[in-house]
Formats: structure tokens, sequence, C-alpha cells
């Protein structure tokens, strides 16, 4: 089929993609934070998986279109960042149905394509893997106690503890709870003389969750933007940011080390309400045809309005740097606006269907920022510590060379001194930061980028 998009180009930096893939896992789960939801892991023909999500607002409209096992064509969706516990797949990014997204019936992918990937018991029992993520595992039943009721979260619960072994001989000790401990031990009972071979996917380890109360942070309305950062919100390193357990707000120092081009740099917005506009696939999408994939219009929820004056706005995600240490930091319109001093218009040029697909090119004035030196005020929400989303929102900057030199002398980390970020000096030597921080990173900037690291200060 002409047009499709595969799972693994998938990147925030638009929603309108045309993915074939199969639903091969399908649950709903319940949280008090969100709500219900349906939850499912999606493979396309070259075996690839990617995490889907359907919000509670969104149940009624697509319950019915998906199912396991079925292969669908879905359109215009949105792509976001894949964080925290219990991830289904590798995929850096997952993807969230929009009220404007398109799921259509298409030719079936291969029955066996399942995207089970089972690792060794030894990698599992040893604590080699990664934590955060859910695994496949394969094995003959060999051992079961008796189903127990267990009192959980104010609940009774059922649990059920067996041993599978592998074809090696190997065996691995397995907790099941609920729904799943009552269905394996039906299994077994109604067995009857066949072996009974289990197909599971579960954490690799037990997480633990530090949940800390927030400090109350100090006032500081009604203050100078210089007395805000230098007197009124305490100053970390980026090492200290991402070990912080706490929602909180602080101020780091640091070098803009290369641009995010997964995510894009700006979006476009209703002009009346200045939020973002969904994009509204035309009806040549819906009928199947090939013709036309990427057509569509634009939609303001809050107006109501379809094909709204629209207003392209800043979003710059920022890779950020602090001698080898390095996170991500988001800019919206205003602060970005304040680093490159031209609206965004003036660097969209006029908008296209043609030049919308295309928005991780980097222009010359962004680029132009890797390599200078800011005071970032950030917030530290509860979803970066706890579901480990490295993305800071910057909620303020200081890019006065003075008062950031001011800033680098008269006030030092609570770390060792050796984790400043010098303000910049003459005659420091040429290196090329791109390598710094793209061993860790996802993205890079479009091209390497050579600029002037600053000498490390020894003295203390």
């Amino acid at each position: 089929m002409a047009g499709l998009d595969f799972v693994s180009d998938l990147k925030p930096y638009k929603s309108m993609w045309k993915i074939r893939v199969k639903v091969i896992r399908l649950w709903k789960q319940y949280s008090g934070v969100v709500g219900e939801t349906i939850e499912m892991v999606l493979v396309d023909s070259k075996g690839d998986m990617i995490h889907g999500t359907v919000k509670k607002e969104l149940l009624g409209q697509f319950n019915s279109f998906i199912s396991p096992g079925v292969t669908k064509l879905m359109v215009n969706f949105t792509v976001t960042h894949s964080a925290g516990a219990y991830r289904t797949t590798k995929h850096p990014y997952r993807i969230v149905f929009l009220p404007t997204t398109r799921v259509r019936m298409c030719d079936d992918l291969p029955i066996n394509l399942m995207g089970l990937n089972p690792v060794s018991y030894g990698s599992i029992l040893d604590g080699s893997l990664n934590s955060d993520y859910l695994v496949d595992v394969i094995g003959q039943i060999v051992e079961v106690s008796h189903v127990e009721v267990v009192y959980v979260n104010g609940k009774d619960t059922q649990k059920l503890a067996l041993e599978i072994r592998n074809q090696n001989d190997n065996c691995l000790p397995i907790v099941l709870w609920g729904k799943f401990a009552t269905d394996v031990n039906d299994a077994i009972q109604l067995r009857g003389e066949q072996q009974i071979i289990c197909v599971l996917r579960l954490p690799k380890d037990d997480l633990t969750f530090a949940i800390v109360e927030s400090k109350p942070l100090a006032l500081t309305y009604g203050v100078s933007d210089k007395d805000d950062f230098f007197l009124y919100t305490p100053r970390r390193t980026i090492s200290e940011v991402k070990a912080s357990r706490q929602v909180e707000k602080c101020v780091v120092m640091c070098t803009i080390a290369g641009i995010d081009s997964d995510m894009g740099w700006f979006y476009l917005s209703c002009k009346v309400c200045s939020k973002k506009v969904l994009n509204v696939p035309n009806e040549s999408v819906d009928d199947g045809s090939d013709v036309d994939v990427f057509k569509h219009n634009y939609f303001c929820v809050k107006c109501n309005l379809h094909n709204p004056v629209l207003i392209p706005r800043y979003k710059l995600h920022v890779i950020v740097l602090v001698n080898t240490s390095d996170t991500k930091f988001l800019l919206f319109d205003n602060l970005a606006l304040q680093l490159l001093h031209q609206p965004c218009i003036e660097l969209t040029r006029p908008i296209t269907d043609e030049e919308l697909q295309e928005p991780y090119l980097m222009p010359a004035a962004i680029n132009n920022l890797v390599g200078k030196t800011f005071l970032f005020k950030i917030a530290i929400e509860r979803e970066n510590y706890l579901y480990k989303h490295e993305t800071y929102k910057v909620l303020k900057i200081i890019s006065n060379t003075e008062m950031i030199t001011e800033f680098e002398v008269t006030h030092s980390p609570t770390s060792d001194s050796r984790s400043r970020t010098p303000a910049k000096r003459v005659g420091a030597p040429v290196i090329n930061m791109e390598g710094t921080f793209d061993q860790s990173s996802v993205t890079r900037t479009l091209c390497p980028v050579k600029i002037k690291k600053e000498k490390k200060d020894l003295s203390g």
C-alpha cells in the first residue's frame, strides 16, 4: 500500500502519520490519575513494535474498532515520549489517539507476526536486564501452589505461585495475581493429560517508588528576575536535577549542546485562543484511498472552529549540558522568542502542508543557539522523577552575559565546584560538543557544530 509509514519512522514532530499495524496486545487499565484507558501493543510488517493509548474521553469512539489479533490502518495520532516503568516496547516513543484519529480496515499482516521475543531465564534471575521494560518468557509449568486470597490495596486479590521450566531444564519462579492467577489455575485444572506451556509478559524485577512530600516553595511575586534567580530559587546541577525526588523549582546554569530534532521546533495554534489546533484527515483517507494521504484541514477544539486562522508558535526541546551530564529542557513560545529575538512566523515562512512534513529541519537561527550558556529556571514535576521523564519545563531565562558571569562568581553549586558551567572565556580550546552528549541522547542536531568549551575551574 502506497504512502505508508513504518513504526521505526514515527517521531513526535507531526501527527499526520499513516501506519498498517497488527494489535498483538490489548487491555484496559484504570488509574486514579487518568481514569480508564485502552492500552495496546502494535507491530508492523517489519516486526517493530510500539505502545498505543486511547484516553478515557475517547473510549466510546474507539472501543469497538480495536480488538486483539486484527490488522488496522491508523492515520493521524500524537507521538509522544515513552517513559516510566513497565514499558511494553523498546521504542523511545508511543502513540496516543486523537479525536481525529482514523482507524480503518486493511489487508491482514501475517498470522505468525506476534512480536514475541522471549528472554533467557538467566538474564532475569541475575538482574542484568533493564527493570523499566517488560519481557516475554516461555516455559512448561512444572510446579504450582494453591490459589491464595491476599488482602491488597483494600480488596481481596487472588495469588498463584508457580514454577516454569525451559528446554534447557532451567527453572524460573513466578507469581501471578488477580485474573491471571485464576485463568492459569483454571487451565491447569482442565488440562487432563496434557502439559501446560505458559507464555508470559512480565516485569523483570520489583520496582520501588519513593513518594516525597513537596517542600514549600518561596514566593517570588513582586521581585526582580535577578533576585528570583540569585536569592529566592535554589541552584542545582543537572545531576542534582535528575536525582531529585520532589516537586520543586530551581535554577540551572548550563550550555545548549543541541536541539532535539525529533520533537520539531514549532506547532500551529489558533490565532483567537492561542491553543494548538488538531489535524483532521480528509475524506480520501477515510475511504482507504492512497490519493492525497497527507491532505488535511485544521480544527480548534476550544473555539469549535474548522480551519481557523493559524499562527505558528515556538516549542523547542533543547539538549543542555554541564560537563558530561545532559538532559532536555522545553521552551515554549515566549521564552524561545527571548533567545531568538524574532517571532516564529518569520522562520516558518508561508504555512504549507509540504513544509509541515519537515519540521525537524532547523533554521540557522535555532542551530545558532548551540554552544551558548544561559541561566534557566525550571520546574521539576512529579512525572520527571516518578516516570523518569527527563524533559523539564523552563519557566524563566536569563540571557544577559553580565548577569550570567555575576551568577557564576557569586554562586557555586552545593556539589563539587568542578561541576559548574563556566561563562565564556577567551582562549578556550575548540572541541566538537556533539560527541559529548550524543552517546546518551535519543537525537542530535542535524549537523556537527563546533563550539568553544570552557576550561574547568579546578581551583575550587
